[in-house]
C-alpha cells in the first residue's frame, strides 16, 4: 500500500532537512572559533602604515653587507654574525624569538647573548616541529633575519 504525501509530510521534510544543515554549521563555526580566534598578528594596521621604514631599514641593512650563521637545536640558538669584509660583528642587542607556524601562544622568546666575536648564544628547550626563528636589532644597525627551521 503506497501513503499519499500530503503537505506536513513535505513541510516536516524541509524542517529536518534544514534543521540538520544549521546543526552542522553551528558546530562548524563553534569549532572554527575554538581553534583559531582571529588574526594572529597584533597591530596590523600599524604595521602596513609604517612599511616605508622598514623598507629603508632594509635598504640600510643591504648596505651593510651583513651576512648571519644560525643554528637551531633542541636545546637552543646559535648565531654568527660577520660584516662584508668577513670580520664578526659585536655589540648588538638583538630581540629574537622562534614563532610556531599555527599558534603565536607557543612563541619561545630567545635571550641572544654575546659569546665571543660576533657570535650569539640563547638557551631554550625547544620542541620539535616547525618554527621561524626571526632575529632584529630595535636599536643601532639595522639587522632582521628570517628562517624557517624544522626540528626533529
Amino acid at each position: 500500500m503506497i501513503r499519499e504525501i500530503k503537505g506536513h509530510h513535505v513541510l516536516f521534510a524541509l524542517i529536518a532537512f534544514f534543521g540538520v544543515v544549521i546543526l552542522v554549521n553551528i558546530i562548524f563555526v563553534a569549532q572554527a572559533f575554538r581553534t583559531f580566534s582571529g588574526e594572529d598578528e597584533p597591530r596590523s594596521y600599524i604595521q602596513g602604515i609604517h612599511y616605508n621604514d622598514v623598507l629603508e631599514r632594509r635598504e640600510a641593512q643591504a648596505a651593510l653587507g651583513w651576512s648571519a650563521d644560525s643554528t637551531v637545536t633542541r636545546s637552543g640558538v646559535r648565531l654568527a654574525i660577520a660584516d662584508a669584509d668577513g670580520l664578526p660583528v659585536t655589540g648588538l642587542i638583538m630581540d629574537a624569538y622562534l614563532r610556531h607556524p599555527t599558534d603565536s601562544g607557543l612563541d619561545i622568546m630567545l635571550d641572544l647573548q654575546t659569546s665571543g666575536a660576533g657570535l650569539y648564544l640563547a638557551e631554550a628547550d625547544i620542541p620539535a616541529g616547525r618554527w621561524t626563528l626571526l632575529v632584529s636589532t630595535p636599536e643601532g644597525p639595522p639587522f632582521e633575519m628570517e628562517q624557517e627551521i624544522w626540528l626533529q
